[in-house]
């Protein structure tokens, strides 16, 4: 996949405000944001499409109908809900809560609003920030500094906060990682109009 392809996709998540808002909110780099979130849209296929679907007919039900439709999503997927990769920034309810957990969101109380939450558009840049900060924020912990490696950041959002060589001196990025810093570097040329003044960051921020 060329960064040119991922361009394509760029616009359908989000108003760049919305980006904007999230780089400076957890101060990441927005056009590392924005470039995470266009790769995961150009590998938005029919399977993604038809999960978005049930899931955005779930959050509307009663307990027990939804409870119905998330047993049949997860034989149609053969796959429990946990594990699935929801939304424009195409996260885990497992890695929400993780996220939540270290204080850097609020979690939405009960698995169906916390759906509805990385289903939402307007949300998913924060999704994404927040996930960059706890990667930064962790590493810096083990001694190693992301804040100058998109490439490394772009391979780990798709991974975990370490892979499976934890924190280490010498990570090394995927062909996919590469490829997001190199779209990331492509928005930076084209100015997602930064914030000059950014705000400190604030753990448990509502976005």
């Amino acid at each position: 996949m060329t960064s040119a392809a991922l361009n394509l996709q760029a616009p359908r998540y989000g108003a760049a405000n919305a980006v904007q808002r999230a780089a400076t909110r957890f101060q990441v780099d927005a056009g590392l944001i924005a470039a995470i979130l266009a790769d995961e849209a150009a590998r938005w296929d029919m399977a993604d499409t038809l999960q978005n679907v049930l899931m955005k007919v779930l959050v509307t039900l009663s307990p027990r109908p939804a409870g119905r439709l998330q047993r049949f999503a997860a034989w149609l997927t053969r796959r429990p809900l946990t594990t699935h990769s929801l939304g424009p920034a195409q996260m885990k309810l497992g890695t929400l809560q993780e996220v939540a957990r270290s204080g850097f969101l609020p979690l939405p109380a009960g698995q169906q609003e916390q759906i509805r939450f990385l289903l939402d558009p307007l949300a998913a840049p924060y999704l994404v920030a927040a996930r960059l900060r706890q990667t930064l924020d962790h590493w810096q912990a083990g001694g190693i500094d992301l804040s100058r490696r998109p490439e490394i950041l772009g391979t780990l959002y798709s991974l975990g906060l370490t892979g499976k060589g934890g924190v280490h001196a010498k990570p090394q990025p995927s062909s996919r990682g590469l490829e997001i810093a190199a779209l990331a570097g492509a928005y930076r040329a084209a100015p997602l109009k930064l914030a000059s003044r950014p705000q400190p960051f604030q753990r448990g921020a509502t976005p």
